[in-house]
């Protein structure tokens, strides 16, 4: 039985997070401001820009509200559970796109300092936005070697997830620690793809194997596997079109469309369940 006040609890610093985390954001761009208001008169597509991203903002706001809404809804709460974790996932995408939004608008504005700030902090929402769906792949691949003989302490529950946790903080130091101390926008830049696409290919296989082995049937396991299929595509493909094309406001207005879709596909993922 859950004690009454852990939901009140966690609801409490659910919002106090919130609540900080657009404060910050908010002074980012007041601090900004002035800049703000001369790329958007300089450039033409400025407005374009602006608006499918905060459309993005907007429908990811609204899948954190669903994906929380329900985990609220349970008798039980615990951060593990799958609703926690996407609910985590898609907030931490929230705030990442309204700093992508203000890092496009500046970029060519500001000295490279403050723009290395910037891309500093979205660098680690990028790492933490990763970890829910890391945290749940690392659960399955332990999952998968406790079937082994040799793995049989992996069966221990207390045992399974101290690895769990200790591989996560692992990951979030030596990632975290990486792109804090990075010297430059451009080494900064190769750090994304070495840590995005490692764990979208990560994040691939345990909704693949979910789907082979039917596991985790509260969702469906065979389109979040498209979805972050296809996401781990983008996120591979985008740097190439992105050299050879050039950031046009064209381009990034069609890169977000393209994520709104995928994104879509994956929040569709997490609303239906498997049917096995």
């Amino acid at each position: 039985m859950e004690y009454p006040h852990k939901k009140t609890l966690y609801l409490t610093c659910l919002l106090i997070g919130v609540i900080t985390g657009s404060i910050l954001v908010i002074c980012l761009y007041f601090a900004n401001w002035s800049i703000l208001i001369t790329s958007y008169n300089e450039n033409d597509g400025a407005l374009g820009v602006i608006l499918i991203i905060v459309f993005r903002i907007a429908i990811l706001s609204g899948m954190t509200c669903y994906t929380f809404f329900r985990w609220f809804k349970q008798e039980e709460h615990y951060l593990s559970d799958i609703p926690f974790l996407f609910g985590l996932f898609f907030l931490l995408l929230v705030f990442g796109k309204a700093l992508d939004l203000l890092g496009d608008l500046v970029f060519f504005y500001i000295e490279d300092s403050i723009i290395l700030l910037i891309l500093k902090i979205r660098f680690i929402i990028l790492i933490i936005s990763l970890l829910p769906m890391i945290y749940l792949s690392i659960g399955m691949i332990l999952f998968s070697l406790s079937l082994k003989e040799k793995y049989n302490k992996l069966k221990d529950e207390q045992f399974h997830n101290k690895i769990r946790k200790t591989i996560i903080i692992l990951i979030l130091l030596i990632e975290s620690v990486a792109g804090i101390f990075a010297p430059s926008i451009t080494v900064l830049s190769f750090y994304y793809p070495i840590i995005a696409i490692p764990s979208l290919l990560t994040i691939f296989w345990l909704f693949y194997f979910a789907f082979k082995n039917k596991r985790l049937s509260q969702v469906d396991p065979s389109i979040l596997t498209i979805g972050f299929g296809a996401l781990l595509v983008s996120q591979i493909l985008r740097p190439l079109a992105q050299f050879f094309i050039g950031e046009s406001v064209s381009f990034l207005i069609v890169v977000e469309i393209i994520d709104l879709i995928i994104f879509l596909i994956i929040f569709i993922g997490f609303y239906k369940k498997a049917n096995y």
